[in-house]
């Protein structure tokens, strides 16, 4: 599933019990909005199994305000979605300031750095351990 407009672009790809978000360029509120749409529908997809998501974005210069606060809105719905675990692939600091100031607005329990990793492949192997433990404490 695809999105871009003028400014930048993002794609949702599913890859077992994985949903990656791939963010190119710049990201305003019509693109936020579209990929909230698209995963929402790929989580209802998986009928309440236990899930991750990565942001896979090292291609994401910036976020504008009403995007960022858009960002906002879907994390706070998300919570109660079974995701598992999450991981992000930033390869700018503005991005990443954004992306904390995100998870702080939204109250969410996320620890940015604990999960940000440099490439595709790790973030993968970080978030399939993470669903084999939660797999394994039910």
């Amino acid at each position: 599933m695809n999105f871009k407009n003028h400014y930048g672009s993002v794609a949702i790809i599913t890859d077992g019990p994985i949903i990656i978000g791939q963010f190119s360029g710049n990201i305003n509120a019509r693109l936020v909005n579209d990929f909230a749409a698209g995963l929402k529908k790929h989580i209802c997809d998986l009928a309440g199994k236990p899930w991750a998501y990565i942001s896979h974005s090292t291609n994401l210069y910036a976020t504008t305000p009403d995007a960022e606060h858009g960002f906002v809105s879907l994390l706070k719905e998300l919570k109660d979605t079974n995701c598992k675990a999450t991981a992000f692939i930033f390869s700018s600091s503005i991005v990443l300031n954004q992306m904390k100031r995100v998870i702080a607005q939204a109250q969410s329990p996320i620890q940015i750095l604990d999960c940000l990793y440099d490439d595709l492949d790790s973030a993968k192997a970080y978030v399939l351990k993470q669903l084999e433990s939660a797999e394994m404490a039910c």
